[in-house]
């Protein structure tokens, strides 16, 4: 058991916050979502992306969608049922969390789990004292939604915990000092899943911290770490650099030769495979003439139905006309659309 007073310090109540308060404290340090984007394994953000939110480069972003809206409300429902399925004593503590090893290391973990007779078993109480009173700690206990709002997650399956997720929790433990971290999760059609992990491995947490360590003396120094091709790094760019300076240019050195020709070279690779691409389609497709499947031994291969017919507004000509007859309203719907960047790359370059 561990007495989390010894690794942490709180940084703030989050029940006290506002959203915007909370964005700002966490880029005050790493929380347990970033250890997927500092690795590169997150689906949603690149480290690049990460380290321009971190120092404050670009707004912060709302990035709450119905699955999460959901997921925020459906912890503390998932976790009462967890304590009382487990017949454990789970304790809620609304706190940003700091490392006191490694204090560019945060933490703002959902539940922890204890042995301590003060706290009745099956259920969930609310922690509202100091850290230093915090009854020994048994267990972190992460909550996790999946499937409640769109396709249910087969990364739960044979007993999985989905990586980004496994990093969270690993996270996690090296900042409270607790080894254990069970994952409660609810998935749509599953029910309760529950997995259990043990992160005591020295050299598997040595790694981790290396990389965390590593990517805030980037935030902090201000060297970016590379971009990658994901539409996260692209947004990023984008929103760092939105328009152009007329007039202005930048001398390319040896790097940016070569990375052209590389690009130069890799872009042309990658034409030639899609026309091949499509040209096997083409065939395909001939093949499967007016049928809808495409079979051998009876085993369906592929299909190839015609969708509903259904009906659309011409937009064009639409505006066409009331631009003629109705030019008040055109003006009255009319807005101003923001310009893009395109990249083209002059003839013999």
């Amino acid at each position: 058991m561990t007495t989390l007073n010894n690794h942490v310090e709180v940084v703030a109540k989050t029940d006290e916050l506002t959203r915007e308060q909370w964005l700002e404290y966490r880029r005050a340090g790493i929380g347990g979502s970033d250890a997927a984007s500092i690795l590169n394994k997150s689906r949603y953000k690149s480290a690049f992306a990460l380290w321009a939110d971190k120092r404050g480069e670009i707004e912060h972003e709302d990035n709450t969608n119905e699955a999460m809206t959901w997921g925020n409300e459906l912890e503390l429902v998932v976790a009462q049922r967890f304590a009382r399925e487990h017949h454990c004593a789970v304790i809620a503590f609304p706190a940003l969390l700091k490392s006191k090893a490694f204090p560019f290391m945060f933490a703002n973990v959902d539940f922890f789990v204890t042995f301590d007779e003060a706290y009745e078993k099956g259920a969930v109480a609310v922690f509202e004292g100091d850290v230093a009173d915090l009854p020994k700690i048994i267990s972190i206990l992460e909550i996790k939604t999946t499937g409640i709002v769109g396709r249910a997650s087969r990364a739960w399956d044979d007993d999985n915990v989905p990586p980004a997720y496994d990093l969270q929790g690993q996270h996690y433990s090296i900042v409270c000092g607790v080894e254990s971290v069970i994952y409660a999760a609810l998935v749509a059609g599953q029910g309760l899943q529950v997995r259990v992990r043990l992160y005591n491995s020295p050299e598997q947490n040595k790694e981790l911290i290396d990389a965390e360590r590593a990517f805030w003396s980037m935030v902090q120094s201000g060297e970016a770490p590379e971009v990658d091709g994901t539409e996260s790094s692209f947004d990023t760019i984008k929103a760092l650099h939105p328009s152009s300076i007329e007039g202005t240019s930048v001398e390319a050195d040896d790097f940016l030769l070569a990375t052209i020709a590389e690009y130069n070279d890799a872009k042309n690779q990658f034409d030639a495979i899609e026309a091949r691409v499509e040209e096997l389609r083409a065939k395909i497709v001939f093949a499967i003439g007016d049928a809808e499947m495409l079979t051998h031994d009876a085993v369906v291969l592929a299909t190839y139905k015609s969708t509903k017919s259904g009906t659309t507004v011409d937009t064009k000509a639409l505006v066409a006309h009331l631009k003629e007859t109705s030019p008040e309203v055109v003006e009255q719907y009319t807005k101003t659309k923001n310009g893009y960047r395109v990249l083209r790359f002059k003839e013999g370059n």
